[in-house]
């Protein structure tokens, strides 16, 4: 048998490519009425469902599967009964076959492998656009069409995911570690930066015991970075306009959709990441089944931590009837985190395009539409859109109104003026829009960097590739407790700490990768991020010892008085800024929630401290990721905000 098997020569020569014909005539329309006939289907929902697919682009059989009209398994039944061949399911553990150049046997509609018995077999899932092609070549195998056999394009996918498993699971874990290490976080900090650390702790120890004048000089340094930081943030003030308050209202029913007239849409590939969130399972497949994309030509992929059985269980019962719906269970190694678990199920996305969600996400139902309408329009060196995410509990707490605000600054002002300005961007955690080619050619996420979407926005760019916003938004929900707010603000510091580090190895490598004018974004988004978590630490700590020695009667020289001056100047723009930003950005109807930035000064002072406690953790844990909870939701999608901004 195996030898007759090596004879069958490409698995693939048996299938088609999609065709889509409308009109069907010969032994092709005697092939085809026995189908509706085994498959117990109507003529004119099979003609209807042709047509669909061909307006999508898809394969009939595609078609039939995602709009519901047949199962898998009902399809590939009379598929099979109609080629006169067995219909099978794959049995677990089968082995994928290489050809003689050493390539897997396996592709989106044949599997090639041998069972536990050693029997080899060839799993096809024939297209219905040429039934009477297939059967003919079927034909001329003669007695090897006995090793044939028809499956479900879900069976073989699933085959194929199992059998790749160990191989994707060692790759997701090393991930950049593996073959560009100089790009990982892996390695928290490289001998050369380890030596000159030292050198600086050393220094500033032995300065701040010998010198008098020594805290003064950093006191007048860390004054001049906020001043800077401030500076930055009133440059985006002055191009930033006030945002326009529009009622939501559907599109009137006769304006047309751009979209509609391209011939067939690429496939898009939708990741959502959920870990310990069972009880989010209904709430996100229920969103992700209201996104405006041809069901066809959509893959939802979950993934799940293999450790997690209650949260894979809850999604599969919640996908349960959902085509092109599935499951990934990542298996549990080191590191534990978000981008190993993307890394995982990348290889197995054949979206031309793909899209990152988390589990409390909701995004706006034409969110893909509006993405792929950018990417259309632009340049080819696009290579990632983000959507704006916005907190839709920003009403339940001050934690939540505070989080809601700083959420609109960056989304809807800081990172839109760095797009116009074609500068790097750090990436939300969520709803970023990759070409996928793009994507897999900078390495994926890196495994080892808690903040692996804010890196990846900057290996994008030194790959020369551009980012671009698109205003089509993505509902989350904020957390309300002092606890978990501390430990996600914590990961980001610590991974924005890990970003620069990585990108700070080898500075002149940098530069001729970004430019100056990137490479000063960079130092100041990235080191600003970093550096503003911990400046009120300073001025804090020197405002306070100035009243301390008022009250005392305590006579202060006129340089702490200086000092004491330009940090109230400091502290004063700095939230002249933000709060400037946030008026410009908040819509009328939310204004209510601005009375709540005089406590702003509180809420930077707890970010310097999850400042402080990034530091630390950097140290001992640099690779801990620390699970932001979210409860459930009933909250819709929200409504479409136009297409696109700025992405240039």
């Amino acid at each position: 048998m195996y030898g007759a098997w090596q004879e069958l020569g490409k698995p693939a020569d048996l299938l088609i490519e999609p065709a889509h014909p409308l009109i069907i005539e010969g032994r092709d329309a005697r092939l085809l009425d026995a189908f509706l006939a085994h498959a117990g289907l109507d003529e004119h929902i099979y003609a209807e469902t042709a047509n669909r697919a061909r307006r999508h682009g898809a394969a009939v059989d595609e078609e039939l599967v995602a709009s519901g009209v047949l199962t898998e398994e009902r399809l590939a039944a009379a598929i099979a009964r109609t080629l006169d061949l067995p219909f099978a399911r794959i049995e677990p553990g089968i082995t994928i076959l290489r050809n003689g150049r050493g390539e897997w046997q396996s592709g989106q509609r044949h599997l090639k492998g041998c069972g536990l018995g050693f029997d080899a077999r060839l799993f096809i899932s024939p297209a219905l656009d040429d039934l009477a092609g297939t059967a003919r070549r079927i034909a001329a195998l003669g007695p090897r069409r006995t090793a044939l056999c028809v499956a479900t394009r879900g069976d073989i996918a699933r085959a194929r995911a199992d059998f790749t498993q160990q191989e994707r699971a060692d790759r997701a874990r090393l991930s950049l570690a593996a073959d560009r290490n100089h790009l990982s976080a892996r390695e928290v900090m490289t001998a050369f930066q380890a030596m000159v650390a030292t050198l600086i702790a050393t220094t500033v120890v032995l300065a701040w015991a010998l010198l008098p004048w020594f805290w003064n000089a950093v006191h007048v340094l860390c004054s001049l970075t906020a001043m800077v930081l401030t500076t930055f943030r009133l440059a985006v003030l002055s191009e930033t306009p006030p945002i326009e308050e529009e009622p939501s209202r559907p599109s009137p029913p006769d304006l047309p959709d751009p979209l509609d007239e391209i011939d067939g849409l690429p496939v898009y590939s939708v990741l959502v990441a959920l870990h310990r969130e069972a009880d989010m399972a209904p709430s996100i497949v229920e969103a992700m089944a209201a996104l405006d994309w041809p069901r066809s030509k959509l893959e939802v992929f979950f993934v799940c931590e293999a450790s997690d059985p209650e949260t894979v269980h809850a999604v599969e019962r919640a996908i349960a009837g959902e085509p092109n719906f599935s499951v990934i269970a990542t298996p549990r190694s080191d590191p534990l985190t978000k981008p190993k678990a993307l890394n995982f199920t990348l290889p197995l996305a054949r979206g031309e395009f793909l899209v990152l969600y988390d589990a409390e996400d909701r995004p706006a139902p034409r969110q893909l539409r509006a993405a792929f309408e950018t990417f259309r329009s632009a340049a080819p060196d696009l290579a990632c859109v983000q959507a704006p995410l916005t907190i839709r509990n920003a009403r339940a707490g001050w934690f939540e109104t505070l989080f809601a605000l700083e959420y609109d600054v960056l989304f809807k002002a800081t990172l839109p003026w760095l797009a116009a300005h074609n500068l790097p961007i750090p990436l939300g955690g969520t709803s970023n829009h990759f070409r996928r080619e793009a994507l897999v050619d900078v390495g994926g996420w890196d495994s080892h960097n808690v903040a692996e979407d804010a890196d990846l926005g900057i290996r994008l760019a030194r790959a020369g590739c551009r980012t671009g916003v698109i205003d089509a938004p993505t509902s989350e929900t904020a957390t309300g407790r002092w606890r978990d707010w501390r430990n996600q603000r914590t990961r980001w510091i610590k991974g924005w700490m890990q970003t620069w580090l990585v990108h700070m190895r080898n500075p002149g490598r940098l530069v001729r990768d970004l430019g100056w004018r990137n490479l000063l974004s960079f130092q100041l988004v990235f080191g600003g991020m970093v550096a503003s978590s911990l400046l009120h630490v300073v001025f804090g700590i020197h405002l306070v010892a100035q009243a301390l020695a008022y009250a005392a009667g305590q006579q202060t020289s006129l340089v702490f008085g200086l000092l004491a001056f330009l940090d109230v100047s400091n502290i004063i723009l700095a939230y002249a800024a933000f709060i400037g930003l946030a008026s410009r950005v908040t819509p009328r109807s939310e204004h209510r929630l601005l009375r709540r930035l005089w406590s702003l000064w509180f809420y930077w002072l707890m970010v310097s401290f999850a400042g402080m406690r990034a530091a630390l953790q950097l140290l001992h844990k640099p690779h801990h990721w620390e699970k932001t909870p979210h409860g459930p939701t009933a909250a819709r999608p929200l409504p479409d905000a136009g297409h696109h901004l700025s992405t240039s």
